[in-house]
């Protein structure tokens, strides 16, 4: 019974645990009320608990395994949204165009046109010094 409450606190305390529990469930709600109901059913579920946990640290050692310079130059912003592209973009790249014309109407190439700012932002970051590429990596 132990175990159980320490696995329990550890769910509860590891947000990226909860990550990967609503990506293992495939839970998509924003919500805050739901994601509490999932949370609670797979606290409540030894089985479940043990299992989830497992897992979750087994995937874990497997990415800490890789070096570091090799994480950074794997960084994908295809997955990121355009709000987190933008900020990223704003903070570091802000001279770029497809960075500052991305809703502008009268900017037709710039305008919500995601692939260039994919682009912009992906090179840029290879470019970049080391200490500029950690500072992106801790905003994400």
């Amino acid at each position: 019974m132990n175990t159980i409450s320490k696995m329990q606190e550890e769910v509860t305390q590891n947000t990226e645990l909860h990550h990967y529990i609503l990506e293992t469930f495939g839970l998509q709600s924003k919500k805050k009320r739901v994601r509490k109901k999932l949370f609670k059913q797979v606290i409540s579920q030894e089985k479940v608990l043990k299992k989830v946990v497992k897992e979750f640290k087994q995937t874990d050692q497997e990415q800490s395994i890789p070096t570091t310079k090799h994480e950074e130059s794997n960084v994908s912003f295809d997955t990121l949204p355009i709000t987190a592209l933008l900020k990223i973009g704003k903070e570091f790249f802000k001279e770029e165009e497809s960075v500052r014309f991305y809703y502008n109407k009268n900017k037709e190439p710039f305008y919500k046109n995601k692939e260039m700012l994919v682009s912009c932002i992906s090179t840029n970051y290879a470019a970049a010094t080391a200490e500029i590429q950690k500072d992106i990596i801790n905003k994400l």
